[in-house]
């Protein structure tokens, strides 16, 4: 199976690429063209750190199939990754070929566009100042990804250390159309959002209900089974869009609220049915009047598989 690196292809694609290639998956995946199966995540211990890994596949019959797999090395505790590896291998079903494609970059991007996308479902396009808690590489992405879907007049952005903060605004700021704001502790950061999202990956919560009352809208992008950004009241108090419900139930948040005896406190999207509304539905127009005011991401194979075919389609055919 040939290789694709990220030197070659990264560069040859823009924001505005992966929200489409991400609202794509979402899109398809609401329309039910798109299979989705849920991820697969093991921890285990080797020394003082985790091993790491995530399987997530996905389908379009007919046409692509993608599996994509995360290996890392890591200790949430301290914030230390020690190694991180990721590639997507792909198959185009129609033309009989493979590839295998490095995906630390479009993770990255999709994941971005992902907390994009997810707000405007929600919002429309309401919001006008968002707030991120992180400085990463995902905040990053969703501060471009904002930037480019809204039409802002501020990003705040916080993280715990200055020098995260200042690297933070080097890389991002210049590309930026909206004021770029770093602000040095939480409560300064969200003072005045319409919208805060968060990529944080912390095993204890740092958002309240309290310090998110005056915001409209949350987006969440969940970490795994050893990572809890928000106190279990902030997910019994709004009504919470997930991508996919399976995934959603082994991340820190639903875990603890189901270990404590009230998984069934939080506040779901549902339709009249009582069918629970994801993503997809999202998507595709299907929320109503339901008005959730917060999306809980955890990545799906179907916005790799999207991202990978547009870096397929772009390069190779």
């Amino acid at each position: 199976m040939d290789l694709l690196r990220e030197e070659i292809f990264a560069h040859r694609f823009s924001t505005a690429d992966f929200l489409a290639a991400c609202h794509q998956a979402f899109e398809r995946y609401g329309a039910g063209v798109i299979d989705n199966p849920p991820r697969t995540e093991s921890v285990e211990k080797r020394g003082a750190l985790d091993y790491f890994r995530l399987d997530m596949p996905a389908e379009w019959p007919g046409k692509f199939r993608a599996r994509k797999i995360i290996e890392e090395l890591s200790d949430v505790a301290s914030g230390r990754l020690a190694k991180r590896e990721a590639y997507i291998a792909f198959e185009d079903l129609q033309q009989g070929r493979a590839w295998r494609l490095e995906a630390g970059h479009i993770t990255d991007w999709r994941t971005g566009a992902a907390g994009a996308l997810g707000l405007q479902y929600l919002a429309g396009a309401a919001i006008k100042r968002v707030a991120i808690l992180g400085t990463g590489r995902i905040a990053r992405t969703l501060a471009l990804s904002c930037d480019a879907l809204f039409d802002l007049t501020e990003i705040a952005c916080t993280s715990r250390r200055a020098a995260n903060r200042a690297a933070f605004a080097k890389a991002v700021e210049p590309d930026l159309c909206a004021r770029l704001r770093i602000a040095t502790s939480l409560e300064a950061c969200i003072a005045g959002a319409d919208a805060v999202l968060t990529a944080v990956p912390t095993p204890q919560p740092i958002l309240t209900a309290e310090a998110l009352a005056e915001v409209p809208y949350l987006a969440v992008l969940a970490g795994d089974s050893r990572t809890r950004q928000l106190a279990p009241e902030v997910l019994y108090e709004r009504t919470v869009v997930v991508d996919v419900l399976a995934q959603a139930q082994k991340s820190g948040e639903f875990r603890f609220a189901a270990e404590q005896g009230q998984a069934e406190q939080i506040a779901l999207a549902r339709n009249a049915e009582g069918t629970v509304l994801d993503i997809g539905d999202a998507a595709c127009g299907r929320l109503g009047a339901i008005a959730p005011s917060a999306v809980y991401l955890t990545g799906m194979g179907a916005q790799d598989l999207c991202a990978a075919a547009m870096v397929y389609h772009r390069l190779l055919t």
